[in-house]
């Protein structure tokens, strides 16, 4: 018969407890005996959720999803979204004093929720890279946010999904770059500078100084590769 425990979990106590495991041990660490270890259950009771742990990997990116979404919506529901989050650093209108697309407006602080989301959950970041949105649980929380956008006068075109997921895949690419520690090890480098050839470090200075002197902005360089994708949009 099973426990009081086992009765009382459910499917977001299980992803939301994965999702502290792999925030703190890693992806590598996660499995169904070490989850069950963590909640004090045995395997067994994960299967009415999860038939594997294929199926446990694909909740977690939905969680991490969630809480993407969620703080995009809390959000645009404070009205903290509007054309004044547009960066400064360039124009990111095709002419100058014309109202800011909401399109785009959305798509820009969908990004940046995205990025911080990832950046709170490192582990994950691979996860998000290596399985795209796709399942019907994923699904249902991107139209959700589709109707709330909707009720708010705007109203989402064929494009739409195309320009989710190539922001989607854009913004968890560049946060890889930034967070996940390099395949084999990080070896003992020299400055980028000292490494280079005298003459061609002279002749790429003027297009990768920020690199060469230590100065390279992550944050800044991936607000850029953005509004290269939204403006050609």
């Amino acid at each position: 018969m099973p426990s009081s425990r086992q009765r009382a979990l459910s499917r977001e106590i299980i992803l939301s407890t994965a999702l502290d495991l792999v925030d703190e041990e890693g992806l590598s660490a996660l499995s169904l005996r070490s989850l069950g270890k963590r909640l004090g259950v045995s395997q067994a009771a994960f299967y009415r959720h999860f038939p594997d742990k294929a199926a446990l990997l694909e909740g977690i990116a939905e969680q991490v999803w969630r809480l993407t979404f969620e703080s995009f919506l809390d959000r645009v529901d404070a009205g903290a979204i509007d054309s004044a989050s547009t960066p400064t650093h360039e124009a990111s209108e095709p002419t100058e004093g014309a109202p800011a697309s909401p399109l785009l407006t959305y798509m820009r602080a969908y990004a940046r929720c995205l990025a911080a989301t990832l950046r709170s959950h490192p582990g994950a970041v691979m996860l998000l890279l290596t399985h795209p949105m796709s399942t019907p649980e994923q699904l249902s929380l991107l139209a959700r946010v589709f109707v709330t956008l909707a009720r708010r006068g705007f109203t989402p075109n064929a494009d739409m999904l195309g320009l989710v997921n190539a922001v989607s895949i854009y913004t968890t690419a560049f946060v890889a770059a930034e967070v996940v520690p390099p395949v084999g090890g990080s070896p003992e480098r020299k400055a980028a500078s000292a490494a280079l050839d005298p003459e061609d470090a002279q002749a790429l200075r003027p297009l990768i100084e920020d690199l060469l002197d230590g100065r390279y902005d992550f944050n800044a360089q991936f607000e850029r590769g953005l509004e290269a994708i939204l403006r050609g949009w």
